[in-house]
């Protein structure tokens, strides 16, 4: 079964940044916060939960109580912002 998620940035406050996300057939039904900073500085530890680091506001519907796919879209997020310390705007998840 193939995945296709889209992600896009919705908005940054001080270090807390949130992107609405979904499946590439849904509307970005969902939202999920993250504060990147932090855990590259080790201000969040390395050993943290997903849950905490990738905190889902309100899950996309075909993710229902899961936040599998809003830890596909962090993956993307989190590589970007390493590399470059730029938050990406949008993009997606394809496997």
């Amino acid at each position: 079964m193939a995945i296709c998620i889209k992600f896009k940035l919705l908005e940054v406050i001080d270090n807390k940044v949130s992107y609405v996300y979904g499946d590439c057939s849904e509307n970005f039904e969902g939202i999920f916060e993250l504060q990147l900073e932090k855990l590259i500085t080790g201000e969040i530890p390395g050993d943290t939960c997903m849950t905490e680091v990738v905190r889902v506001i309100k899950p996309c519907l075909s993710n229902g109580q899961y936040h599998h796919k809003a830890n596909r879209a962090f993956s993307k997020i989190y590589k970007h912002y390493k590399e470059t310390r730029t938050y990406l705007i949008e993009g997606g998840y394809y496997a």
